[in-house]
């Protein structure tokens, strides 16, 4: 799981490439283009459970046909270029559906007891409901199986349900993928040491904490998804009615990164290790947990910071960028467990 949360974080800040706007930048792209077929290789020789299935898709889709990615100019529109490596993936994510509807399940044992794992997936199936239009209704009554779900599961899911909003013109699904994502930040948002982040485990049953760490890779991945569901709804005709909500997906986003790039300059910490400024990685957790340089949530905070935001978050994404990609020297799949390098399962530089 380590190993494939690295590799996806990794190839998604390679993914960056193609919308580099500086010719430095462009040039960087290039001469990494080989590591990137290497990173590739890695990710999918690792990948097993539902959630590495569908955010694999998501990164080959953004690397391949960057046009159908939320991020693209029009992404819900096909415009006669078939998009045939990820066309693999979409066949594998339908047939493992299980009988409750998540997709990519049926691998292994198919008892992973994750809920919502497999809506990872779920924006992947529907591309097929508008780029392979002789079996539209079979990719869409996949994806409408696996929301189904979502909505009787409940909290998470949110890009997935706005691009099945995006999709089908649902604004009423655009609208729950912007309020579960509130609905998220207001239940786990603390104010760390560095500013306002998330917890990582609250429970709602219970009303207390499971984990109240300020986990690195959970502030990113909730980073990631609000930021697809906010440029998702703006992609679409509901975007000007919607635009408060863009507006504070935007701004929880930027929260994210402000907090987060601050720990990595050791800001307001009072026990800032020595390897904050010299490793240029965020720490696995900044309270609550085990603190080493974390190279899977900063390459994705990075991604986050490229996509969207301007120079005084790229600055850092560049510091962020060079670290991890300076320090890939051992592309080997498979975990050593007495030994610690870039892409084994502890997942960070240095040890």
């Amino acid at each position: 799981m380590h190993l494939t949360r690295l590799a996806v974080s990794v190839w998604s800040l390679l993914c960056l490439g193609a919308y580099a706007v500086q010719s430095l930048d462009a040039s960087l792209y290039q001469s990494k283009l080989r590591v990137a077929d290497n990173i590739r290789s890695v990710m999918l020789a690792s990948i097993r459970t539902s959630w590495e299935q569908g955010t694999a898709a998501a990164s080959i889709l953004e690397f391949d046909d960057p046009e159908y990615s939320v991020f693209g100019s029009c992404p819900f529109v096909y415009n006669e270029k078939f998009p045939f490596r990820l066309c693999n993936w979409l066949i594998a994510l339908a047939v493992r559906q299980s009988p409750d509807g998540r997709l990519s399940q049926e691998i292994g044992d198919a008892l992973d007891g994750a809920a919502l794992d497999g809506a990872s997936a779920g924006s992947a199936v529907l591309l097929g409901s508008f780029t392979d239009t002789s079996r539209r209704d079979y990719w869409l009554n996949a994806a409408n199986a696996q929301l189904n779900y979502v909505a009787d599961g409940v909290y998470m899911g949110f890009p997935f349900i706005a691009y099945f909003g995006a999709v089908t013109n649902n604004a009423t699904l655009l609208q729950i993928a912007y309020d579960q994502c509130r609905l998220y930040r207001d239940a786990l948002i603390l104010d760390g040491p560095t500013g306002k982040l998330w917890g990582h485990i609250y429970s709602d049953d219970t009303k207390a904490w499971i984990d109240k760490g300020i986990w690195g890779t959970g502030n990113a991945w909730a980073a990631l998804g609000m930021l697809r569901v906010a440029v998702t709804i703006q992609k679409t005709e509901h975007s000007s009615k919607m635009a408060s909500q863009i507006a504070n997906l935007t701004s929880w986003t930027k929260e994210i990164l402000d907090g987060e790039f601050a720990s990595l300059l050791g800001m307001n910490l009072s026990w800032p290790p020595s390897w904050l400024t010299s490793y240029n990685l965020v720490p696995n957790y900044i309270i609550g947990g085990p603190s080493f340089p974390d190279a899977a949530s900063s390459a994705a905070l990075a991604s986050v910071a490229y996509r969207k935001f301007d120079k005084n978050y790229t600055d850092v994404a560049a510091k962020i960028r060079d670290a991890v990609m300076g320090n890939i020297t051992n592309l080997d799949p498979f975990p050593y467990w007495n030994s610690t390098g870039l892409l084994s399962t502890e997942d960070w530089i240095g040890a």
